[in-house]
């Protein structure tokens, strides 16, 4: 079942056949032209009431199908429900030993009409290629690990919309999210330091990147004095993407930066994981 958010791959596009729904559609409107000009004929005398060939009986009935398949799979409701009504209609005026003018000219409606819907739909539907470098972004169920996700839950929503951006170009959308997700690694940061959220998250993040500094081999252990340093590599560079964030925020940013603030905010995030939870009380080293 598709839906309108779905990415599909060019093989996956070929596997719903739509160069032979447009070929269905052409098909219709050919020969709904061709019923049209022999039910004239036949008003004006011209030609006697005429027998379909089986080709045409068999080709108006196999487009119409492929039509209705086709709004089926792509959840098309009026277009389906066009094509069964002309999928139910068709084979009796079809079977007929002779074709007078009325059944031809409701054939000529049916398909006619069938034909201009499918075009419209076609028309009206606008397909955006991923660029394959970024593109794995926007399927990926758990952008930044599952340890993040399990240890930051509050933050799952952005991350995986600032997945999404990322894999669509769109940048600043990007960031904007990774700016929500970074809020709250760093109050779980400053909870685990014993530091106080400031009105000013810069004179926060000040403590925080301070408090890292304090971490001692002799007086915490390699193991904590080696994750705060980290965390300090870290939060230089968040501090930076931070502050441009709340001093500009108009400003817009590119897919150089947007991706490096993606992937040092996942480096980050994850880093964090390791010993931090959003609702873990402050962990005295």
């Amino acid at each position: 079942m598709f839906n309108r958010f779905i990415v599909m791959s060019l093989y996956d596009m070929e596997r719903l056949e739509v160069g032979n729904v447009v070929a269905a559609a052409a098909y219709l409107n050919a020969v709904a032209s061709e019923y049209s000009m022999y039910a004239k004929m036949i008003r004006q005398g011209l030609v006697p009431p005429t027998g379909l060939s089986e080709h045409t009986r068999i080709w108006t009935l196999k487009s119409i199908e492929r039509v209705r398949d086709f709004a089926r799979a792509w959840q098309i409701a009026a277009l389906e429900r066009s094509a069964m009504r002309a999928f139910d209609m068709a084979p009796p005026l079809l079977a007929a030993p002779v074709a007078g003018a009325t059944a031809l000219e409701d054939l000529n409606r049916q398909c006619a009409l069938l034909s201009q819907l499918t075009i419209d739909e076609l028309s009206g539907r606008k397909l955006y290629t991923l660029d394959r470098r970024h593109a794995s972004w926007f399927e990926n169920p758990s952008p930044f690990g599952d340890k993040v996700e399990d240890a930051f839950p509050s933050a799952v929503f952005d991350i995986e919309e600032a997945a999404k951006c990322r894999a669509l170009g769109r940048w600043t959308a990007s960031v904007m999210h990774l700016m929500r997700v970074l809020e709250t690694g760093l109050a779980a940061l400053a909870q685990h330091y014993g530091v106080e959220k400031q009105a000013n998250w810069n004179q926060t993040l000040n403590q925080i990147e301070a408090s890292t500094r304090e971490v001692g081999k002799r007086t915490h252990g390699a193991e904590a004095e080696q994750w705060a340093a980290e965390a300090a590599a870290h939060l230089r560079f968040v501090k930076n993407a931070w502050r441009n964030h709340a001093m500009h925020p108009s400003e817009k940013y590119d897919e150089q930066h947007a991706v490096a603030i993606f992937d040092n905010c996942r480096g980050f995030m994850s880093h964090l994981a390791e010993k931090l939870t959003e609702d873990a009380p402050r962990t005295p080293w």
